[in-house]
This record gives C-alpha cells, sequence and structure tokens, in this order.
C-alpha cells in the first residue's frame, strides 16, 4: 500500500529488541514514527524479531535483519495468541521486552493509534504482512518478491518527499 516503509539500524541485528541496547535507537525509532506519522495520519507497524539462522527453528522473518514495517491507517492486524507483553507504544515496549526477548524469536504488533503487543512466534511466513494483502483484498500480495508494488513505492516517496520539503499534498 502506499505509505509503506520500513525502518532498519545501519549496523546488524536479528531484532528490534536487540538493537535498543544502542544508545539513540529507541530515539530515532520514535523520531521516525512521528514524522511518519505527521505525514501519513494514524499508522500500523510490526515487527517478525529474529530469524531462524539465530534461533535454529523456522520464524515469521525472512530476511536476516531487524526492521519495523509501518504502514498508514489502522488495519486490524492481530497476534496470533494473547500478548505476552503489551506497552503503550513501541519504545515502552522495546525498552520492557529486550532483557527476555533477544534470544528468542517473536511476533510484534502496534500502532500510533493502539498499543503495541508482543508474543511468541509462530513460524508463518510474513504472518503480518498476509493479514494485511487479506485487509487490503488482495490476498497474494503479501510476498513481496512476486508482487513488487512500485507504482505504490514511487507514491510513498513522492509523499513523504513532498512532506520533507514543506509541500505535502
Amino acid at each position: 500500500m502506499a505509505g509503506y516503509v520500513l525502518i532498519a539500524p545501519s549496523t546488524h541485528s536479528p531484532s528490534l529488541c536487540t538493537v535498543t541496547r544502542r544508545p539513540g535507537f529507541a530515539r530515532f525509532l520514535q523520531t521516525a514514527l512521528d514524522f511518519l506519522h505527521e505525514a501519513l495520519g494514524p499508522l500500523t507497524y510490526w515487527e517478525h524479531g529474529g530469524t531462524s539462522a539465530d534461533f535454529g527453528s523456522p520464524t515469521s522473518a525472512c530476511v536476516d535483519h531487524a526492521h519495523l514495517h509501518v504502514v498508514p491507517g489502522s488495519p486490524p492486524l492481530t497476534l496470533p495468541s494473547p500478548p505476552v507483553v503489551e506497552a503503550v507504544d513501541l519504545v515502552a515496549l522495546l525498552d520492557e521486552a529486550h532483557e527476555d526477548w533477544t534470544e528468542r524469536p517473536y511476533l510484534l504488533v502496534g500502532g500510533t493509534d493502539r498499543k503495541c503487543s508482543l508474543t511468541s512466534d509462530i513460524g508463518v511466513p510474513q504472518y503480518f504482512r498476509r493479514q494485511l494483502a487479506q485487509w487490503t483484498g488482495e490476498p497474494h500480495s503479501w510476498d513481496y518478491a512476486a508482487v513488487p508494488g512500485e507504482v505504490r513505492m514511487r507514491e510513498t516517496v513522492v509523499r513523504l518527499l513532498h512532506r520533507s520539503q514543506g509541500t505535502m499534498r
């Protein structure tokens, strides 16, 4: 969907729970989310924390690097089981969860208009992208390798460029 953005650290980590130990990263995440919220309105975000290479069993992550998926709006993304950790926002959740979740794969979902929650990963590739694809009425668009969405990517770049230059349309 237009407005879909990934936020990733510049150095390698398997999950955001491991990255938050780095000074300033939580502040960077909050600044990025504030900018995107201002540019695109309410946001929903998620992470598939950790990969099979790090944990020895299949996980929902398909890329061996921490990254936060962010989309505009409030799609009804849900965890597969009750939350193990819940907080008012992403930074608070990562602060609370990082001690217990640096060595375990997890699924995390939240938004600027909802709590942030985390539970154990169930090993379904692209778990949240599949839900988003159903919600948008494009059930096969979850597979980023098969449906690159170049037009939407260009729309996102234009929206963010206009916003960063003070000419949001």
